[in-house]
């Protein structure tokens, strides 16, 4: 794993600090932790990104659905400030 995901709760909200380089192979591990955190509004879930290095665009959709569900994303470094404001990424079709 290339990342770490560290915890906090308290009665009002839930911290989830994310370190690292997130991919799609570890959103699984993320997704767990965020369906711990459940009982919590959206509202009172924190995603600390000030360690995050690295983002997938797998995670990066992630994150986008999150903060459009109410989440706040908080301390997120400015390259993925940047790909997170930018619309997602379409495949381009190429005519045969």
């Amino acid at each position: 794993m290339t990342f770490r995901i560290t915890r906090l709760d308290d009665h009002r909200q839930t911290v989830l600090t994310v370190d690292g380089w997130l991919e799609a192979e570890g959103l699984p591990d993320l997704e767990r932790e965020l369906d711990r955190a459940r009982g919590v509004s959206p509202a009172g879930l924190i995603l600390d990104l000030s360690g995050l290095r690295q983002a997938d665009e797998a995670a990066v959709e992630l994150l986008r659905r999150l903060a459009a569900g109410g989440a706040r994303l908080t301390n997120c470094p400015p390259y993925l400030a940047l790909r997170l404001a930018a619309p997602a990424s379409r495949k381009r079709h190429e005519a045969p």
